[in-house]
């Protein structure tokens, strides 16, 4: 949630530094601790995936948040881009800042408490036995 934060407290940032017009120098350091966040964000997620899941679920699971990721991106790039050359920087900052907030508090009511403890105890469904190796057939080929 550190990296939610950070990004909600930057896009913030950005609608007021445009409002009091916003230097080369303001936008490198927007752009910055930004970038940081983003990183604080996506660091950890696969520890968090794989505390949230069974050990049978997690390629599952990576690609769901792969998808929707991408999805959000998706809709954020077109947002950015268009409300930046059509209503202004304010306006673009202000959108993206909202939808920053909206999503960091959908984490905090949406994601359980106790997730990663339950996953770990108690996996929910059995683990997929390992791949067999036939080592006659490997010899065959050679």
């Amino acid at each position: 949630m550190t990296g939610a934060g950070v990004l909600v407290g930057c896009t913030t940032a950005a609608v007021t530094l445009i409002a009091a017009s916003l230097t080369w120098t303001g936008t490198a350091i927007i752009w910055t601790v930004i970038g940081i966040a983003m990183a604080l964000v996506i660091t950890p997620t696969g520890k968090v995936l794989r505390a949230s899941v069974g050990r049978n679920a997690i390629p599952e699971a990576f690609a769901a948040q792969f998808s929707l990721s991408h999805l959000a991106w998706l809709i954020t790039y077109p947002v950015a881009g268009w409300l930046g050359t059509n209503a202004g920087f304010t306006l673009a900052w202000s959108v993206l800042a909202v939808l920053a907030g909206a999503g960091a508090l959908a984490a905090l009511l949406l994601w359980p408490r106790h997730d990663g403890e339950r996953a770990l105890t108690a996996p929910s469904a059995p683990v997929r036995p390992a791949p067999s190796t036939d080592w006659s057939t490997l010899a065959k080929a050679a």
